[in-house]
């Protein structure tokens, strides 16, 4: 969703870290899967994944809305299956502090993504989905 807001190697970080957020709680579902595909489609041409070690991402996202937009990513990708588990929210601590952001910003972006998922939901029982 906010895939385009990224440049290349920060898309390659992004998928990299969304992979990380997929099987950090030891098990690999479904819908992270599809989740990881959309990812990679919505990514540039050729984007592969790029493991950029936590102490260079401040550096690669240096602006706000690319370091949000990472974020957004990557924690829709710890609910993916509707759970956030211990291991993925200590990723996700990881990053914020890695980014150098605030507090409040990851509870203001985990309520982000809580939301636009129950909407998608909303959104498919008025489908009849």
């Amino acid at each position: 969703m906010f895939v385009q807001y990224l440049n290349e190697r920060q898309q390659g970080a992004l998928l990299h870290y969304a992979h990380e957020m997929m099987r950090v709680d030891g098990a690999v579902a479904d819908e992270e899967l599809v989740q990881l595909d959309v990812l990679r489609e919505q990514a540039q041409p050729g984007v592969k994944a790029q493991d950029v070690p936590l102490d260079e991402l401040a550096a690669l996202f240096d602006d706000r809305a690319s370091q949000i937009a990472f974020l957004l990513e990557v924690v829709g990708m710890g609910y993916a299956n509707d759970q956030f588990d211990p291991a993925e929210s200590q990723l996700a601590n990881d990053l914020v502090n890695a980014l150098v952001l605030g507090n409040g910003v990851l509870d203001a972006v985990k309520s982000w993504v809580t939301r636009q998922l129950s909407l998608v939901r909303e959104a498919q029982q008025m489908m009849g989905s």
